[in-house]
Order: structure tokens, then C-alpha cells, then sequence
């Protein structure tokens, strides 16, 4: 993982082309694996080289992945620039661009159903000590505006600790998705 920053952006442009599920199984594969080549990702994704090559330039032009100086074509690794990617919503954001973060949301949530549902699938089938250590729950909460605000920056607290630990990940660590959502549960907002 690089020493990068947190990426945070309301560029539409970026946005939509974060909204692509290849390119976010690609940001997956780097966040696992901290580096990987266009024929790598080809290969665990079942994709081919071509495409996946294309997908990573994409992101490397708006500055989300990078070269890693190493190797030559597709088997030139590629690794994150940046440690986050977060998008604040301002309230006087272009319609371009509320367009664009929607597509982004909405494609991150489609992953996230499917991470969910794969889980529930194979849980069963999972080591002993990995069957009921998850946590899935859903809780209606009645916050005010600033409370929901100060929710979620404790929420990204405590996953920011987490993250740091898993540079370094102890023996017997194993991947495990972080899928975080508190929302309005009322859209007219009452």
C-alpha cells in the first residue's frame, strides 16, 4: 500500500470511470495484493490481459493506481496511489456530477449485495473459527444531521485503525470486506 493520500474527489469524469465493475474487482485485487500485473488480474478475474491492462491505465490517468516501475507490458505491476477513495457530497455540486457519484454508489452497492449474498452462500463451508465471527446487522437509528455526521466519522475511525493493522496482518489473517452504510432511512428526509 502506498504512503499516498486519501483521494478524495468531485470530478465527474473520475467518478464514472470509478463506476465500472472490472475497474473496482481491479482496485479489489490491489487492495488484496498490493501489487498486481494486467496478465495477473487477467488470469484471477477471467478476463484477458488486454482488458485489464486497459482498465488499469484508466485508473492510473486519474491518479487512482500506479506504476510500479518494474517490468515491461502487461507484465508490468501496477499498485495503489492512494491509501482511500471517498466522495463528500457538497450541496452545490453540478448535476454532472450528482449524476456521476449516483452511477459511482450504485455500482459500489451492487459489489457490496453481491460480497454479502457470496458470503451467506459459503458460509456454511468456512472454517469453524471464520463461521460466526461476521457481523451483518441493520439498525434504525433517529439521529440528527450532525449525529449521523459524527457517526460516520467514528465509524471511519475505527476502520482506519483496522486498515493500519492489516499493512502488517498477523498469521491466520484473511481478507474480510468492511461494508459500512448509515443512511436516512426516510428519503423525504422527516
Amino acid at each position: 500500500m502506498p504512503s499516498g493520500n486519501i483521494h478524495s474527489n468531485t470530478d465527474p469524469r473520475t467518478l464514472r470511470a470509478l463506476a465500472h465493475p472490472v475497474r473496482l474487482d481491479l482496485l479489489r485485487l490491489l487492495q488484496m495484493n498490493g501489487e498486481v500485473t494486467a496478465s495477473g488480474a487477467a488470469e484471477e478475474l477471467g478476463l484477458t490481459p488486454k482488458v485489464c491492462s486497459y482498465h488499469l491505465q484508466l485508473l492510473a490517468k486519474y491518479g487512482v493506481v500506479e506504476e510500479t516501475g518494474q517490468g515491461k507490458g502487461r507484465a508490468r505491476p501496477w499498485r495503489l496511489a492512494v491509501q482511500r477513495l471517498t466522495y463528500v457530497h457538497q450541496p452545490d455540486e453540478d448535476s454532472a456530477t450528482s449524476r456521476a457519484a449516483d452511477a459511482f454508489a450504485r455500482t459500489m452497492l451492487a459489489r457490496d449485495v453481491q460480497t454479502i449474498e457470496s458470503f451467506i452462500d459459503r458460509r456454511h463451508g468456512l472454517p469453524v473459527q471464520w463461521r460466526n465471527v461476521s457481523t451483518l446487522s441493520s439498525n434504525l437509528l433517529r439521529l440528527t444531521p450532525d449525529q449521523l455526521r459524527d457517526f460516520g466519522r467514528e465509524l471511519f475511525a475505527v476502520l482506519h485503525r483496522y486498515q493500519e493493522r492489516s499493512r502488517s496482518p498477523e498469521p491466520g489473517a484473511r481478507p474480510v470486506q468492511a461494508i459500512l452504510y448509515a443512511v436516512p432511512a426516510d428519503p423525504a428526509g422527516g
